[in-house]
């Protein structure tokens, strides 16, 4: 859950980059960087010694519903190194937002790519050896963080040495530009955990940890829907942000347009396949305890359509600071997804849970950022903006 966010400031980042990279201002560039840099890692900071003192008091075998004494002390042991893991990931996941600022993405991708085999390594390690759960975790949700490390290395020290975010060239003047907006991106962020990872847990403590498993390897499943967008979406939100600095609007449309068509195309042959040979296909993939229910399948179809055109439009909305009414539509559908959530898992299972999360979504969300991508694509802000920098003129 932690991993979802990024403060959002680190999303500030992509756009304020690709402005800098838009008009060639590598000064601008490593100023911005160097000033969210030390914010967040100040925020990191901050958050490690917060966590220092409440842990004690945080009952995780209660929030887990943990039945094993055996887990008992390792449930807590596992939440500090996977909460450690994060306060490390924050200022290291920058480098991503960098190359994804100058759209060298591929570079960030091949950082990636060695940090997952590197979790496959550390995984396969500690489960051979018989290691314990915090190990498991640690070195799971740390082999990432390491490779966002030397990527930050790397980016500073050979690709982009300019870079290099030294305390002098934090420019105070930016500090608010940079939280004003990374605020509604974190308020949003706070709100897709709650929407997009709160399922688990819900169950897991209203229900019982085993009917996690047939939610979570269905929306797992499920989730391949999505690998064009996943792989589409890190590039194409920094293109969009320099294609609109430079005003380009109609490349903008015709790129939204033809994403949105590719997209639909692929999610017409996965709910599909899901609905004729779902619930086969995790027989075989899962066995029998992780076959969910026909109407957790369908509901399942229908969120995963509705994720997915949001996501596009989340992407276009992000990327041309047009964040803050979506900031508000997210919080209202994350307070009565989770309430509803709780209110239908008890008498509908997980299904319940899925209900929830679309029928918050089509109240609070679709309608919001659909009104607002029109008025994006159809170049009220963009004027606006011309008009503000002529009359500054």
């Amino acid at each position: 859950m932690f991993f979802l966010f990024d403060i959002g400031i680190a999303s500030t980042l992509t756009n304020l980059i690709s402005e800098a990279y838009a008009v060639g201002n590598k000064e601008l560039a490593a100023t911005y960087f160097a000033t969210a840099f030390w914010i967040v890692l100040g925020i990191s900071a901050l958050l490690g010694l917060v966590g220092w003192i409440l842990w004690p008091f945080i009952p995780w075998i209660s929030i887990f519903h943990v039945q094993d004494p055996a887990l008992a002390n390792e449930t807590s042991l596992a939440m500090a190194a996977a909460f450690m893991v994060f306060l490390l990931a924050l200022p290291t996941s920058l480098a991503t937002k960098v190359l994804g600022g100058y759209q060298e993405l591929h570079v960030s991708n091949l950082f990636v790519a060695a940090g997952s085999v590197l979790s496959l390594i550390v995984v396969l390690a500690v489960v051979y050896s018989h290691g314990t759960l915090p190990l498991l975790v640690a070195g799971f949700a740390g082999s990432s963080v390491a490779a966002n490390a030397a990527c930050l290395l790397w980016i500073c020290l050979f690709h982009k040495p300019w870079m290099k975010p030294w305390p002098r060239q934090v420019n105070p003047g930016y500090i608010r530009r940079i939280f004003s907006t990374g605020t509604q991106f974190f308020v949003i962020q706070m709100a897709a955990l709650i929407i997009f990872s709160s399922g688990n847990l819900v169950i897991s403590h209203y229900l019982n940890p085993a009917q996690v498993t047939p939610y979570a390897i269905t929306w797992r499943l499920m989730g391949y829907m999505m690998a064009v967008q996943t792989m589409i979406i890190p590039a194409l939100w920094p293109a969009y942000s320099e294609a609109y600095a430079k005003g380009h609007l109609a490349w903008i449309r015709s790129t939204y347009n033809r994403v949105r068509w590719i997209t639909a195309a692929v999610l017409a042959f996965g709910c599909s396949t899901m609905l004729y040979a779902g619930r086969d296909v995790i027989r075989l993939w899962a066995g029998p305890a992780a076959i969910p229910s026909t109407l957790l399948v369908q509901l399942m179809c229908v969120w995963v359509v509705i994720c997915v055109f949001t996501t596009n439009q989340s992407c276009l909305m992000g990327a041309t600071f047009r964040v803050g009414k979506q900031a508000i539509a997210a919080s209202l559908a994350a307070v009565s997804n989770l309430a509803l959530s709780i209110l239908w898992v008890k008498t509908m299972g997980a299904a319940g849970v899925v209900l929830a999360t679309i029928v918050s979504y089509l109240i609070f969300v679709v309608a919001v950022t659909t009104w607002e991508v029109r008025r994006i694509l159809r170049g009220d802000f963009l004027v606006a903006r011309e008009d503000r920098h002529q009359v500054r003129g």
